[in-house]
């Protein structure tokens, strides 16, 4: 039985709250458009889209059905005077958005009008300015974009002199991100706070609301100036914290407090209750009296990150090498390893895998980074590391993997190799901390 014959037989269409049966299970959600006629369409409780198969259906029950939604009146924007000036300019994801039960979406909502409507809050702490830059998910960001938002900043501190921006995100690759712009705006002046969401809004558990709402009540009282994240401290609502926009990454694929501070620990803490700013640092990037942007935005595109794993092949870096790839970044394990030690039987291949690490580092920059986030690089201690300085692998310190590819990228792109080779080493925007802060790890 098809779709089109399943709705006529249970007098059920879209927008209706069903239950659906099948010989083992049972769902409870909104009927909503399905792209073939094989699968049933449902919007759980939970927020979630699943698919049914049609022919696994046995039964089905209408409990209910959605009316169609009254907007909301929009408020109207007032400026008042006395309070900050805060842009926000929107690149896609779940933050601030609507559910569109039509076809089960999540839409952008961050025109100024709607904004306020949907979180009323912003109007008592700042001047609110909006725009949207961009409509899509983080995962397809690209190093063009990265350029695209630079520019719209830099644009934005120009024409409108706001006390600070959100940059309003998906999560995916937020860290990617925020490293770009932490090296592409030298000089920036104000806060440029990357704020996301887990949850969508359409879900009890959305935290787009408390984490724009802490961004903005930060950026209104803050002296600090640089890149940096806000989102959920853990997974209650009590707290967001700032995290550095070169030090953090996303560590869960769903949970509100899926950021955490790498080597370091978050800039300051707000209380969502009492809005209580408390800094957990001393030596963050504060704002100067003098201070001019610059912004660098280019790109070296033939950079690439690479994962090592046990029975890695040499041939896997052959087409870098062909390709002229100008920038390697190796995600090793331990202290900066990689899998190049021949002594033991049936590890030939290791001693190919040296050769062509050693090559490429002729050519290109080659950088070593860790899988184990936490803790620094040290090639010097075991004969491996050494035998890899040696042949030219520089070590990344303390930067994540994403961190060191994202730098490496942004030095090829606006340094010659040599320039590289030093800078890749120094700490330009508190990538590099002179002595790790593992504070932030812990296993729940």
């Amino acid at each position: 039985m098809n779709l089109s014959e399943l709705k006529n037989r249970f007098s059920v269409k879209e927008l209706d709250e069903i239950k659906v049966f099948t010989d083992n299970e049972e769902y409870t959600g909104i009927i909503l458009p399905s792209t073939n006629e094989k699968t049933l369409t449902l919007k759980l409780k939970s927020g979630y889209n699943i698919g049914v198969g049609t022919e696994r259906i046995t039964k089905i029950e209408k409990t209910g059905e959605i009316k169609k939604e009254i907007p909301a009146e929009e408020k109207k924007i007032m400026q008042i005077d006395g309070l900050p000036l805060i842009s926000i300019l929107n690149t896609g994801g779940t933050i601030a958005s609507r559910v569109d039960y039509r076809t089960g979406a999540v839409s952008p909502a961050l025109e100024q009008e709607k904004l306020i409507s949907n979180i009323p809050e912003l109007m008592e702490i700042a001047n609110i300015k909006t725009k949207i830059i961009e409509e899509m998910f983080s995962e397809n960001m690209r190093f063009f974009n990265y350029k695209k938002i630079a520019e719209e900043i830099e644009k934005e501190i120009k024409e409108n002199n706001p006390k600070g921006i959100i940059i309003g995100h998906g999560t995916d690759t937020m860290h990617y991100t925020s490293a770009a712009l932490s090296f592409m705006l030298e000089g920036i002046n104000i806060p440029v706070i990357l704020v996301g969401s887990q949850r969508s809004s359409d879900r009890g558990s959305s935290d787009a609301a408390m984490n724009l709402i802490c961004a903005t009540e930060f950026i209104s009282r803050t002296d600090f100036a640089g890149i940096g994240l806000c989102m959920h401290e853990s997974s209650s609502d009590d707290n967001c914290v700032i995290l550095s926009g070169t030090k953090s990454r996303k560590m869960h694929s769903s949970r509100r407090d899926a950021f955490k501070s790498i080597n370091d620990v978050p800039i300051a803490r707000i209380n969502f209750e009492s809005k209580k700013i408390t800094y957990l640092k001393t030596d963050y990037q504060r704002k100067k009296e003098e201070t001019e942007l610059a912004l660098k935005e280019k790109m070296e595109e033939k950079t690439v990150l690479i994962k090592l794993y046990p029975n890695f092949h040499s041939k896997q870096l052959e087409f870098y090498e062909k390709e002229n790839y100008k920038g390697i970044v190796l995600e090793g394990t331990g202290l900066g390893h990689a899998s190049i030690g021949t002594k033991a039987q049936g590890t030939e291949e290791n001693g190919k895998l040296f050769e062509a690490i050693k090559k490429l580092s002729e050519k290109a920059v080659v950088v070593m980074a860790s899988q184990a986030f936490f803790g620094r690089i040290n090639m010097n201690v075991y004969s491996t590391g050494k035998d890899l300085l040696n042949a030219g692998v520089i070590p990344a310190e303390d930067m994540t993997p994403e961190t060191a590819f994202i730098k490496l990228a942004w030095l090829l792109g606006n340094y010659s190799k040599e320039e590289t080779k030093k800078l890749i080493t120094k700490n330009l925007r508190g990538e590099i901390t002179e002595r790790s802060d593992i504070r932030g790890f812990k296993v729940d």
